[in-house]
């Protein structure tokens, strides 16, 4: 009412409505406002403690869910540990006898050979027990030019022996074994079919959730490696089947994959084999240098991949072609002809050769070998050795005199 009066009788003046409008609002009043600010504080406190209430709730719900999870994946495992295990196999020829050695990838020693431990129990064989429910029908192609891609196997590269052969001919073998290789899932799409396999054991504490719950799908025990490897449609396997050393036979071709020993830095000599510098004629301290990288002013720059001094090994390294030589089905060991990528203990990927499928189709068993239950198969099995001796020179019949014919001088 002051202000309509202040504009309706007298002229608006900005000093007089600014000093009626400061004394004429209400008074501050600070208890109110105290106690409106304990209660607000007090109401942010109940939601914040009531939050704490669901979220622990929450914490528990999802702990007693993944102890159910971690439960049902330990009652998949086999009631008896199952280590893999690697007995030496010493040649007649050897006068020292080597000691049994057992390999296992899920139990671990602290220190530089982690992968190495001596077990008295033998190992546990389950194969049979999670094939029983499968039946695995095997088929063959008619098509010479079919391309059919199987599984691979996952293996633990052991160390190296040698063996001879019956025309005593000795060869260098890598021995291989398979720690219970499983299907773990299988990958489709509308051009594309894969087979993921797992093997080894891993201590169910240090799982993920997403882990726990992967294999739980499958309803298999937990798996330490996976691998996934691309196949044909018609060569699928169902999950939780379980592949062995048969699934590859003697003779054949395969392609191993692994990660090949780390040498550290090295030198152009022994990393990209380049050759040295002459060793007199005033050469002094650059016997194994690199030498002139560049031209001259155009370029003006060394080029990209320039091959010079560096870090050598611990690289994907892809061998193919190489030969299996035996397979040992009781202890699940493979043979392999030549050399491995890696070190004894490290992980190498199987597979079928691609580049030799004509001489693998004969020897190959599509999807895999189909174990007949009542049938005993034999425990190793060794590649054929040649009829005649392969460096025994080939003489012709014009080479002898016949019987009869007297010798000429």
């Amino acid at each position: 009412m002051l202000l309509r009066f202040i504009t309706t009788t007298h002229q608006l003046n900005w000093a007089s409505l600014y000093y009626f409008t400061k004394h004429t609002r209400p008074k501050a009043q600070p208890h109110r406002e105290k106690t409106r600010a304990k209660a607000i504080s007090d109401d942010k406190s109940g939601k914040i403690a009531k939050s704490d209430q669901e979220q622990e709730q929450k914490q528990q719900q999802e702990n007693l869910k993944k102890k159910i999870e971690l439960e049902k994946l330990r009652a998949l495992q086999p009631k008896m540990h199952t280590w893999s295990s690697f007995y030496e196999t010493h040649i007649p020829q050897t006068k020292k006898i080597p000691k049994t050695i057992y390999l296992s990838l899920n139990e671990q020693t602290e220190g530089r050979r982690k992968h190495y431990k001596k077990f008295v129990q033998p190992p546990v064989d389950i194969t049979e027990e999670c094939n029983q429910k499968f039946e695995i029908k095997q088929h063959t192609y008619d098509d010479p030019f079919a391309q059919p891609k199987r599984a691979g196997l996952i293996a633990v590269k052991v160390g190296m022996t040698a063996q001879w052969d019956k025309w005593g001919y000795r060869h260098a073998l890598t021995v291989l074994q398979l720690d219970n290789n499983q299907v773990v899932q299988i990958v489709k799409n509308d051009t594309y079919t894969g087979l993921q396999i797992g093997a080894g054991a891993v201590n169910i504490k240090t799982l993920k959730k997403p882990q726990i719950g992967h294999f739980l799908k499958a309803n298999i025990p937990p798996k330490k490696y996976i691998k996934e490897f691309p196949i044909t449609p018609e060569n699928v396997l169902p999950v939780g089947f379980m592949l062995t050393a048969r699934h590859f036979t003697p003779g054949q071709y395969i392609d191993i994959q692994g990660i090949s020993t780390g040498k550290g830095f090295g030198g152009t000599v022994k990393r990209h084999n380049f050759k040295t510098q002459p060793a007199t004629h005033g050469n002094s301290l650059c016997h194994r240098q690199l030498g002139s990288t560049g031209q001259r002013q155009d370029p003006g720059r060394v080029f990209k991949g320039k091959k010079m001094p560096g870090h050598l090994g611990n690289d994907k390294v892809t061998c193919e072609g190489v030969q299996i030589y035996r397979i040992d089905a009781v202890r699940q060991l493979i043979y392999i002809k030549g050399s491995v990528p890696g070190k004894p203990g490290s992980i190498v990927y199987l597979r079928d050769s691609w580049k030799v499928q004509k001489k693998n189709k004969d020897l190959l068993n599509f999807p895999t070998l189909a174990v007949e239950n009542g049938k005993e198969y034999a425990k190793e099995i060794v590649m054929e050795a040649p009829l005649e001796d392969p460096e025994l020179q080939e003489t012709h019949e014009n080479d002898f005199p016949k019987a009869g014919e007297d010798a000429e001088d």
